[in-house]
């Protein structure tokens, strides 16, 4: 079996991924004030994509969910050759915030169409290219998690192999 199919074997990340994952638009958001190195780096400019019923999935403060999302977020930036991507999880109230304010994290949901209490935002600090890119091997990185659950290890070989 794949890291792939390994990215999650616990219940919280299972009981998670238990709908698929759709695509998101790429959505442009611009934090002119922001504190935050890794977004000024980019111009002020961040390219988020949100996703419903997956809050919590890259919690820091769970050891299951903080395994998993470190290991999709490693795999992203090897995959990449970038530095990954950021969530909406890691905001101030789980003590990883990278610079962003509780304030810009309000405005990057408002910015996106996002409810805080329901989606998980993404956040690619990159050119809009690379972070379409990211967002479309992130989602693919879901989309499998998911499938791993949904189909049984035969099944799930079938369609995706052993590599």
């Amino acid at each position: 079996m794949d890291k792939t199919n390994n990215l999650a074997q616990n219940s919280i990340v299972k009981n998670l991924m238990y709908y698929p994952v759709g695509p998101s638009p790429l959505y442009l958001v611009e934090l002119p004030m922001t504190k935050c190195k890794i977004i000024k780096n980019n111009g002020n400019k961040i390219y988020c994509a949100k996703y419903p019923l997956i809050k919590g999935l890259f919690r820091k403060d769970v050891d299951e969910t903080k395994k998993y999302g470190r290991l999709v977020c490693d795999t992203v930036a090897e995959k990449l050759d970038n530095f990954g991507f950021f969530t909406s999880d890691e905001c101030p109230e789980y003590g990883i915030s990278y610079g962003i304010s509780e304030k810009e994290y309000t405005y990057i949901f408002e910015q996106v169409g996002a409810k805080e209490d329901e989606h998980l935002v993404a956040m690619f600090a990159y050119p809009e290219r690379e972070a379409l890119e990211s967002k479309i091997f992130f989602e693919q990185l879901l989309r499998k998690t998911y499938f791993s659950y949904a189909l049984d290890e035969k099944t799930f070989k079938m369609f995706f192999g052993d590599s």
